[in-house]
């Protein structure tokens, strides 16, 4: 046992011919246009393996996501037995479900310092920490293996979630703000934008969102474009301090039916807002809004609108998300990119996810008796998010400077889908426009060979403190249970590559 402990405390040794091979995988070729700029962490020379392989497969197939020595070669042996122990806890229910209750216990008998070290395992597997220095450190890790930094504040809110709004406004202003600094600041990588993420309901009440998007979805296409036009111009009127005094009875949101109250409250949001897309202009930082829940969804849609008609003129600046998990997770696309196309001159960027809320959706749907908005299988949700990648990847062929999109998934099915139809559509999988992202903390045997095969990649990376971190991943625990739960294929990689370090003639054939 302490030879074995010996083993899993020291990094994997390099330059083996067993690292060799697993690089190599049965079909690993090193494509043409991969830059230097992602070098290999173990001692294995990517360009000579690279001069004794054949290319006569495309990129997509040379794609090779069950090879552990290659998925990892960056990882240490305690990161990799970390990685296992918690992708095991959380496939089990009882601590998912409770997970939220159990820190709330802790946080009270333990204080916040000692409950840091009881979670600190969890912490450390998906956060980045609350420090630039820390975040530096995740940088220049993921760039090693040529990701990149996707920086995820921990900020939002949920109809009825009580909170001082207005204090509450302007620490995750300031925050995320400071977090698009701090994505450009630690940008290694410097051959395409980095991406800050935020969430509407961090700067405007899940409340506000909820009316705002009955009032919006009752309008007819043409009435939410016009409320795009005119949600924008109160936007660049209030960013930019225009002498004109806008209120409740001298606005220009005419097209949405609010109340006078509600209509203040958005008003109040505008400058918040409009100083998220100009900080991320001035810093080149991609500012990607996440979708939430459908009840809030289309007021986010709407504000996302506007800031694209101020800021992607026409580079996608602002992007928004879309969930393939809803049965009209298409049309919702599709409806975004004609109203964009009708602006004229506005880019668009898109970023697809299956989606993160499916129990609260469909028990809210029962509750309130109204038809689930969830596709009915998993099935049925992949072949609504493959089609959603190919609507972006057709558009972006048609306009590759104005289109954007990150294919946001761990579904290996899906990813090679999305690259073969990227190379099918020959569109360049280094110009930055059709980019591919995973979480920090799981899938690595997808974010890695797609990286070191040539295509864009980041990790969403959650970025604070125990204290706001946690119940935020507690949320998401609960919402992906079945991607946890799932993970099964990652921790059988996992243990191969523990074993392979431990006993290395025992060295499994990588999954395919």
């Amino acid at each position: 046992m302490s030879a074995m402990l010996r083993m899993l405390t020291r990094g994997r040794p390099a330059g083996t011919a067993a690292l060799r091979r697993a690089c190599l995988g049965p079909s690993f070729a090193r494509p043409a246009h991969v830059t230097r700029s992602s070098p290999c962490t173990a001692s294995v020379n990517i360009e000579d393996i690279g001069k004794q392989c054949s290319f006569t497969e495309s990129l997509a197939e040379q794609l090779n996501f069950g090879n552990h020595a290659f998925a990892y070669s960056h990882k240490t042996s305690k990161e990799l037995l970390r990685g296992l122990v918690v992708l095991h806890a959380c496939a089990v229910d009882a601590l998912v479900n409770h997970s939220y209750k159990l820190l709330t216990f802790g946080e009270r008998m333990l204080g916040e310092k000692l409950l840091g070290y009881a979670v600190a395992p969890f912490y450390n597997q998906f956060v980045a920490g609350d420090s630039e220095e820390e975040m530096a450190v995740v940088s220049r890790s993921l760039a090693s293996v040529g990701v990149r930094l996707m920086v995820a504040p921990m900020l939002e809110t949920d109809v009825g979630e009580g909170h001082d709004l207005e204090v509450m406004y302007r620490k995750n202003l300031d925050k995320t703000l400071h977090l698009i600094d701090v994505s450009r600041r630690n940008s290694v990588l410097q051959d395409s934008r980095p991406i800050c993420q935020t969430k509407m309901t961090a700067h405007l009440s899940a409340d506000i969102l909820a009316r705002v998007s009955a009032a919006y979805e009752a309008l007819s296409e043409g009435g939410r474009l016009e409320a795009v036009r005119a949600l924008a111009e109160a936007m660049q009127e209030a960013g930019e301090g225009s002498s004109r005094t806008l209120s409740p009875l001298t606005h220009p949101l005419d097209p949405l039916s609010l109340s006078p109250k509600d209509v203040q409250e958005v008003l109040d949001s505008l400058p918040r807002i409009y100083k998220l897309g100009e900080r991320s202009v001035a810093q080149d930082v991609v500012l990607a809004v996440d979708a939430e829940y459908t009840y809030t969804n289309p007021a986010i849609n709407l504000l996302t609108l506007a800031m694209m008609k101020l800021f992607n003129t026409p580079t996608p600046i602002v992007w928004n998300t879309y969930q393939g998990y809803l049965k009209a997770g298409r049309e919702n696309l599709r409806h975004d990119l004609r109203l964009v196309s009708s602006l004229k001159g506005v880019g668009f960027g898109a970023k697809v996810v299956r989606g993160a809320y499916l129990e609260r959706e469909r028990s809210r749907a029962h509750e309130l008796g109204y038809p689930d908005p969830v596709n009915d299988t998993y099935k049925d949700t992949g072949l609504v998010y493959d089609s959603m990648v190919e609507v972006m990847l057709r558009e972006i062929k048609a306009n590759p400077r104005s289109r954007s999109v990150i294919v946001a998934s761990h579904n290996e099915s899906s990813v090679r889908t999305a690259a073969r139809k990227l190379e099918e559509l020959q569109l360049d999988p280094l110009a930055g426009n059709v980019v591919f992202g995973q979480v920090y903390g799981m899938a690595e045997n997808i974010s890695v060979p797609l990286a070191r095969s040539g295509f864009v990649v980041y990790k969403s990376v959650p970025y604070g403190s125990v204290a706001e971190v946690m119940p935020y991943l507690s949320r998401r625990a609960n919402e992906n249970r079945a991607v946890l739960k799932g993970a099964r294929r990652e921790r059988q990689l996992l243990t191969q590559e523990l074993l392979s370090r431990v006993i290395p003639s025992r060295s499994a054939p990588p999954l395919q």
